[in-house]
């Protein structure tokens, strides 16, 4: 067998020689991988089923939510806004890492091997970074669009041809930040005692590979998650502060004022809420891999897996929170077929 550089060279040793205190690079998927024996836990039948069950949740949910999401956005005619394309955007990076990502991550915590071959070696990896740069990206747009409307009323707004442009420009920048995730991952075949094989998918970075590794973890965790929630933050703090101290301008009324103002609140509670969940859910798992990546602690597989599985729910809540907070959202669901019928029937019953 004939390894291209350290990476590859250490996690032969690794598995080999089960040195568990000695391997140190990490990233997002191989981090299990990395921290557990060839006999692990995850083949207990326990924790077998608990895997499944958890993966399998996140995955039926979160593609009902978000086609559910898309499906409102466009056949209601009142949610064609700059703010609801950007929505909707959410919503399918959401049902890209659930299509592309999370299936296959669970198969490989569970079976302990790659079956998906070397292509989708590239795509699922690919798919976890695009999705998570995407949604930070995306996050930061509507921040900046809502600071715009809010602090400065009288320009016009972004016009949806031009929200689109944007969208096109996030998928973009989210495509190359991810590639050299993508890029340096290689499928590997390893023989145990000439009765078991295993296939490893796993990233094989140019020399030196383990300060490539780390400062690529770090670059990603400061440009495409710290940077991106300080920005949002600084927007919100600035706009939550007018509209719940100031009066809009072009107010006729004093009802005409509270009615708009409570409008404004409520769209910047539901965004507030979306970001919340966004930054809760990853925060753990990013610093895991850099910590990790920066030999500053050493691989949990029980972390991990919490870390990981809290994660990938993010895809699950925005439905909810929109349900939440969202007039038109709630009324269009109710005029979906299936939720109508489910509707009618939960108010018979409580009536």
């Amino acid at each position: 067998m004939t390894f291209k550089n350290i990476s590859v060279d250490l996690f032969f040793k690794f598995f080999i020689l089960e040195n568990y205190t000695s391997f140190f690079n990490f990233s997002v998927d191989e981090i299990y991988d990395r921290g557990a024996s060839y006999e692990s836990d995850s083949h207990k039948p326990t924790i077998r089923a608990l895997l499944i069950v958890a993966y399998s949740v996140i995955i039926v949910i979160s593609l009902f939510g978000n086609l559910v999401v898309c499906h409102v956005v466009i056949k209601n005619k009142r949610m064609h806004s700059v703010t609801s394309l950007f929505i909707m955007n959410l919503a399918i990076a959401d049902i890209l890492i659930t299509v592309l990502n999370t299936p296959f991550t669970l198969v490989r915590f569970v079976y302990r091997t790659w079956v998906f071959g070397k292509a989708m070696c590239h795509v699922s990896r690919f798919a976890q970074y695009c999705s998570l740069h995407v949604s930070a990206l995306t996050l930061v747009a509507i921040a900046l669009d809502r600071y715009q409307v809010v602090m400065h009323p009288m320009r016009k707004r972004m016009s949806r041809v031009k929200g689109v442009a944007w969208i096109g420009v996030i998928w973009v920048m989210g495509s190359c930040f991810s590639l050299p995730h993508a890029i340096y991952q290689t499928l590997i075949r390893f023989e145990f005692f000439k009765t078991r094989v295993r296939l490893v998918c796993l990233p094989n970075f140019p020399h030196p590979s383990d300060l490539f590794w780390k400062y690529l973890d770090l670059t990603t965790f400061i440009l495409l998650y710290v940077l991106p929630v300080a920005i949002i933050s600084i927007s919100y703090l600035v706009v939550a502060k007018k509209v719940w101290f100031r009066n809009a301008v072009g107010d006729v009324t004093v009802a005409q004022s509270a009615a708009l103002r409570r409008k404004k609140k409520t769209t910047l509670k539901m965004l507030i809420a979306v970001v919340a969940v966004f930054a809760v859910c990853w925060f753990p798992l990013n610093c895991y891999v850099v910590l990790l990546s920066s030999k500053m602690i050493q691989a949990n597989n029980a972390v991990y897996f919490t870390f990981h599985w809290l994660a990938m729910s993010s895809t699950c809540y925005n439905p909810f929170i929109y349900s939440w907070l969202n007039h038109n959202f709630r009324a269009e669901l109710r005029a979906l077929p299936l939720l109508g019928r489910l509707a009618k029937v939960n108010a018979i019953q409580q009536s």
